[in-house]
């Protein structure tokens, strides 16, 4: 039985270049790299029988120093990176030191080079990563094989001679050498296109013409022209988008549009913090996309180039570099490909069709082949199976909907809102300030039993006509409100989705944006919905009519029983009546003789919580500033929207009887929500950059993919 032993160290460098350099595209990659690491211009490939027989590179970059020329083609010795912690901010191709190491161990290599400093050139041989002589051979003494100075231009010169000639059985393995001169081509193309600044030339040993030549400061779509024709470069659509999610900072590139005829498949290009590389999800996230937008059999050109944070990005996974990983990375394919999709989606205006003659009996299994490629597309995770615009079949079979009937006879006079936004928002459980906050819940619950001396309302709708009221400080309040206005935010608002009430004491519902979920605290939503609304129909609400008028002090008569540190009741009243006029004229709050007779309707279908109407009364009279213009109008407003927000319902498991009544009233105030509250939130509200605080995403549908696998 044969025993363990250690390799050769030529057997190892030689098992090591055949897995970094494949074939003579590997090694014209890594040479390629090199010189443009360099900082070249301009770069001249030569190449005889498909590189096996000479692969010559010229560049005019930085050079090499004559002292580093003995260490040049030394495995792992580099001059990119000193610590293994420089991967995680790489910015250079090579990193490794391998890549020349490798050529040296599988061809026979010399370099020639000058640096900007040095008055000559320098050239030397290399045989298995050592200097050699003139003949390839190893020289133990260093006598012959030091480098030779010579006569030579800025800039390094790598030629590469009798690759694999070590190597038979790789050498056998090769293609035609049409086929490896094709691979060479299609390497130089890529960088070509990709690379800034900087210009390519490449042609057959013995031929006068380059078979590929690009201008250094060449635009994008004068590369892809010189390289993959015309007809590419002709419906070319390019883009460049900056952005900042998932650590991807940068999208850029190119990509053919609808009228670019191709039935060949052309494999995409793809560069990665300028590396190339093959990455097969996202060229199958990217086919996918096509799909939708090309006939069947037809293949785009793609060129990408993504910037992504070097900290999230591994270079070091393949021999050849082919390949990266990188963290969220599904995550950033899949914003790829949206960002991809939204540009597609702007030109599909128009297409360009070759005229063919139409065949009697045309096979109609065409057009199942294009449906089934937009079937293709449909992603499941991101499906929107419900939006605003669908209505719900439960709007028509209200519970209540004879008695909304009969209490919506009021005319719906309100406009379209303006762009407004209110002040800070004000608790309406606590309307005294300092130690003796009031909470508004406990002093709900005890009044609950209370009966307010209202015996019943109606509503109406005045025969006046609407008033426009122009005073500057309600411009004012409009303004600086405008200013604050979230778009974002209105958005959601404006194509929300109703989805019902979360939890009824804290006032939290939950409502569905596109493939999103939010959690919303209606309570704050609806003090600055009802704010807007009562600024944009200032002077022009509907009536709530009482059939007998309640006296100030028989309302306010609950409240002061629970407490007994208020101001005092007499010149709360007072302060009101003093403003009796006002309230009439600009809110149709009527008060005559101490009793109140008549209270705004802000919204037709919607009866503010009668047991709040100490709160507003009391508010009012200590909670207005009626000294300044300005601050009254915002403030009597705000106790208006205060008053006009649902209560908070409160199952007390005292009884099986209560807990039904809160259930009730839940399913009450829930199908008011859906059918009355929120479709008016949809058409006129304009959300305030405050709310952002109310509002939390809590679930989204690819997510809930992603750990369940299906929903």
């Amino acid at each position: 039985m044969p025993t363990i032993k250690k390799l050769d160290e030529n057997v190892i460098n030689r098992i090591a270049a055949g897995e970094i350099i494949v074939q003579p595209a590997n090694a014209l990659k890594e040479l390629l790299e090199n010189s443009v690491d360099a900082g070249s211009t301009m770069i001249d490939v030569l190449v005889k029988d498909g590189g096996l027989k000479l692969l010559q590179i010229t560049d005019n970059g930085s050079g090499i120093a004559r002292d580093d020329m003995n260490l040049l083609c030394e495995r792992f010795a580099t001059s990119k990176i000193s610590t293994f912690d420089d991967l995680t901010s790489i910015s250079t191709y090579g990193f490794r030191g391998e890549a020349l190491a490798s050529i040296s161990h599988i061809s026979r290599l010399s370099v020639v080079s000058k640096t900007k400093d040095s008055q000559l050139a320098y050239k030397a041989y290399y045989v298995n990563g050592k200097l050699a002589t003139a003949k390839f051979k190893a020289d133990p003494t260093g006598e012959n094989s030091a480098p030779k100075p010579i006569a030579g231009k800025d800039g390094t010169q790598f030629t590469v001679e009798d690759l694999f000639y070590n190597v038979p059985s790789r050498l056998r393995t090769m293609k035609s050498k049409s086929e490896e001169w094709a691979r060479i081509l299609d390497v130089i193309g890529r960088y070509a296109i990709h690379t800034e600044n900087v210009g390519f030339a490449c042609k057959k040993y013995g031929e006068s013409f380059p078979s590929i030549s690009t201008r250094p400061q060449a635009p994008l779509k004068e590369r892809i022209r010189t390289v993959f024709g015309t007809s590419v470069a002709s419906d070319l659509i390019e883009f460049d988008i900056k952005l900042e999610e998932y650590g991807l900072k940068r999208l850029k590139g190119a990509v053919t549009g609808f009228s670019y005829i191709n039935k060949r498949r052309m494999n995409p290009v793809f560069f990665i913090n300028n590396r190339l590389v093959s990455c097969d999800p996202l060229k199958r996230g990217i086919s996918s996309i096509f799909q939708v937008f090309l006939p069947k059999g037809n293949s785009p050109f793609v060129y990408l180039s993504m910037d992504i944070a070097t900290q999230n990005l591994d270079v070091n996974v393949h021999p050849t570099k082919r390949e990266v990983r990188f963290l969220y990375e599904d995550e950033i394919i899949e914003l790829v490909c949206q960002h991809l999709h939204d540009v597609l989606s702007t030109r599909d205006t128009s297409r360009s069709f070759k005229q063919s003659t139409l065949k009697r009996n045309t096979d109609t299994g065409n057009m199942d082949d294009v449906s089934s490629a937009v079937k293709k597309y449909r992603q499941e995770n991101k499906l929107v199976r419900v939006d605003a615009s669908q209505p719900k079949i439960s709007a028509f079979v209200r519970h209540d909907f004879g008695e909304i009937i009969k209490n919506s006879a009021l005319d719906d006079t309100q406009s379209e809102s303006q762009h407004i936004k209110s002040g800070e928002p004000e608790e309406e459980d606590t309307f005294i300030e300092g130690e003796s906050i009031i909470n508004g819940t406990q002093i709900e619950k005890s009044m609950q039993n209370q009966t307010l001396p209202v015996s019943h309302i109606q509503f109406s709708s005045t025969n006046r006509q609407r008033q426009n009221i122009v005073l500057d400080s309600l411009s004012e309040l409009k303004q600086e409100i405008e200013d604050s206005v979230s778009r974002p935010l209105t958005n959601v608002f404006n194509n929300l989705v109703y989805v019902g009430i979360v939890d009824s004491e804290k006032r939290l519902c939950c409502f569905q944006y596109d493939v999103k979920l939010f959690l919303c605290d209606y309570g704050a939503m609806l003090c600055e919905y009802y704010y807007q609304v009562a600024l944009s129909e200032f002077g022009n609400f509907g009536e709530i009519v009482f059939d007998e008028p309640v006296t100030l002090e028989e309302i306010l008569a609950p409240l002061y029983e629970q407490r007994d540190d208020l101001e005092e009741k007499t010149q709360v009243i007072e302060k009101i009546m003093a403003m009796a006029q006002m309230f009439k004229e600009y809110f149709q709050l009527e008060i005559s003789d101490g009793t109140l007779q008549m209270l705004p309707l802000l919204m037709k279908g919607v009866t503010p919580p009668l047991r709040k109407l100490p709160f507003l009364i009391y508010r009012l009279g200590t909670k207005v500033n009626y000294d300044d213009e300005k601050e009254c109008l915002r403030d009597v407003m705000r106790q208006l929207a205060l008053f006009y927000i649902p209560e908070r319902i409160v199952a007390t498991n005292d009884s099986e009887e209560a807990n039904q009544v809160a259930s009730n009233e839940t399913d009450a105030l829930n199908d008011l929500l859906e059918n009355t509250i929120m479709p008016a939130v949809r058409s006129r509200f304009i959300a305030p950059e405050k709310l952002l605080n109310q509002v939390s995403q809590i679930a989204d549908l690819p997510g809930l993919y992603r750990v369940f696998e299906r929903c």
